[in-house]
């Protein structure tokens, strides 16, 4: 399910999915994790300069993305999670600061966006910038939808407006870690959204989306 493949990230944490057919993570995999986001949040809370507070950040949000495929992943190929280590991740992150939240609605997990919104105040031009703003639009795009994305769960006027600001701004980017294709692709169906709830006006969101279905067929007519 496209839907809920989200970047598992480069954290460098030896997650072993094929070798262990019941449980997606080894004991290895899962102390690793864990010490990993222990150093990561006290480098975000005491270091002095803001760009490695806001570094420190988006390693957290990155590393909380990959645990977050991982059991997206054994959710869709099981129906729910499995194995011990598994289940003694998920209980240990959910007794620390990052606390793992599961959808009511689609039973995924899913993102924590305060990471990336905070490395942004701390240092909204720094070298991951443009990356933690991907991460928000994609994040809240696929966690908003259970498998219609013209069918949000929940999401407010105002957070649709927010989301196809932060996709504008990101149409243009010249940056390894954006996927400007899956931009337009989010972008064009958050017009659709903005022109069936009113949030914008109707033909502007026409036009608009027409503008980047445009974009989107170009690599597809080369």
């Amino acid at each position: 399910m496209i839907a809920h493949c989200l970047l598992i990230g480069a954290t460098g944490l030896l997650f072993s999915v094929g070798a262990f057919a019941h449980d997606a993570i080894s004991a290895e995999a899962r102390k690793a994790t864990l010490a990993r986001l222990d150093e990561l949040r006290r480098t975000s809370a005491t270091a002095s300069a803001p760009a490695e507070r806001a570094t420190a950040l988006i390693e957290i949000g990155k590393t909380l993305d990959g645990v977050r495929v991982l059991l997206n992943e054994d959710i869709i190929s099981h129906g729910k999670t499995q194995g011990l280590e598994t289940l003694m991740l998920v209980n240990q992150l959910n007794a620390s600061p990052h606390k793992l939240q599961l959808s009511p609605q689609t039973r995924f997990y899913l993102s924590d966006p305060h990471y990336y919104r905070d490395a942004l105040t701390l240092d909204p031009r720094g070298k991951q910038a443009l990356f933690a703003r991907f991460m928000l639009l994609k994040n809240h795009f696929y966690d908003s939808f259970v498998d219609n994305p013209l069918k949000p769960v929940k999401e407010s006027k105002e957070a649709l407006l927010e989301m196809i600001t932060l996709g504008e701004s990101l149409i243009v980017a010249k940056d390894a870690a954006v996927d400007t294709e899956e931009v337009h692709f989010i972008l064009a169906i958050q017009y659709l959204k903005a022109a069936e709830s009113g949030a914008l006006p109707k033909a502007k969101c026409q036009s608009r989306y027409a503008e980047l279905q445009k974009k989107i067929q170009e690599p597809m007519a080369r």
